[in-house]
């Protein structure tokens, strides 16, 4: 049937046409939510509805925990928490509180939609493609409609859950980020730092 039961009697003839497009969009990869603690949105997202823990991890380097969740249609949904007080999300949490932090496309070419996205008049900010597996850019959000917008190239499946990481060591500390995945604390590379960055203090 038509759009969405009969379209002879949804619309007449001759208003307009809807033109199918070529996305350069790959796919809506996920929303985040910033919040103060990990311990509810597991109970929520795995414990009550069921959700697959993709990975978790600790960035010592902006200060903060995150953790994954994938849902039916591949939706996943992404949670950050503080690990400390001087992390730029503790300061967005002081100002916003918990709820909406940014959302995730992955594009099929980052340094043609950079460019596109500049000559269209969006701002973009924290650009950092120095990483093959992951080419990541952010639109400030006061041209992107008041949301923190992150766009990303990438080779890797972020679509696979980690086959040892759980919720409950990455609570403990356990995994850290670290180029372009987590890796245990027993296992860490040799140029691993815990550097601050500066991402997200031009917003």
């Amino acid at each position: 049937m038509g759009w969405r039961t009969d379209r002879r009697r949804g619309a007449p003839e001759g208003v307009g046409s809807n033109d199918l497009i070529s996305p350069k969009i790959v796919r809506w990869d996920h929303v985040c939510i910033a919040v103060e603690s990990l311990e509810r949105p597991i109970k929520m997202f795995r414990d009550v509805f069921g959700a697959q823990f993709i990975v978790g991890g600790d960035n010592h380097q902006t200060g903060v925990r995150s953790m994954v969740f994938k849902m039916p249609m591949s939706t996943k949904i992404e949670f950050l928490m503080p690990l400390r007080d001087d992390s730029y999300l503790m300061k967005f949490l002081n100002k916003n509180g918990e709820g909406f932090h940014h959302a995730t496309v992955f594009v099929d070419n980052i340094v043609q939609s950079i460019a596109d996205l500049g000559e269209a008049g969006f701002e973009l900010v924290d650009q950092d493609l120095s990483d093959p597996h992951w080419k990541e850019v952010f639109l400030r959000p006061k041209t992107t409609f008041g949301s923190l917008i992150q766009m990303v190239e990438s080779d890797l499946n972020w679509l696979e859950p980690h086959p040892v990481c759980t919720p409950e060591a990455t609570m403990r500390g356990e995994w850290r980020w670290w180029g372009a995945q987590t890796w245990h604390i027993s296992a860490l590379p040799d140029d691993y730092v815990d550097e601050p960055s500066t991402k997200f203090k031009k917003l």
